[in-house]
């Protein structure tokens, strides 16, 4: 397996979202075990595409579904128990009628714990690929070209 080598670049249309770490999130010595990292990063991509008008409720409501095909993480350093983590989500532009997304989960004083990529499909109800992206998310890409200043 290749190492995530990149970092979200700054001009990525972005969103934080703040998580604190539970106690049945943690084992006996506190640390948080690796698989809550990527339900982390589902909240982060669900506050994210909210934030941008396509919650997963209006992905339902319009026949189109965004199934996760790829998702990769790696590990820095332990979350602990009673951390409160920012989870930064953001859009890796190019890869449209695809969502790619990037994640760095940190931690209260900043440093940087993990760091993971997904990539969803969008299908409807059938489970068939749309091959370019249905109205809906056409408005997603549309909302986040305006929040990064791109027409």
């Amino acid at each position: 397996m290749r190492r995530i080598k990149e970092r979200i670049d700054p001009s990525w249309d972005q969103h934080i979202s703040t998580i604190p770490v539970r106690f049945n999130e943690v084992d006996s010595m506190l640390v948080v075990w690796h698989g809550h990292y990527v339900a982390y990063c589902e909240q982060a991509r669900e506050d994210y595409l909210a934030s941008r008008g396509l919650s997963y409720r209006a992905m339902d409501a319009t026949n189109c579904l965004a199934p996760v095909v790829s998702m990769q993480l790696e590990y820095l350093a332990p979350a602990l128990g009673g951390d409160h983590l920012a989870v930064t989500c953001a859009h890796i532009p190019g890869g449209e009628p695809k969502l790619e997304l990037f994640y760095e989960i940190r931690n209260a004083a900043g440093q940087l714990l993990c760091v993971a990529m997904s990539t969803q499909v969008f299908v409807d109800k059938q489970r068939q690929i749309y091959l370019s992206a249905p109205e809906p998310v056409e408005r997603l890409f549309q909302a986040i070209r305006l929040a990064t200043g791109k027409r």
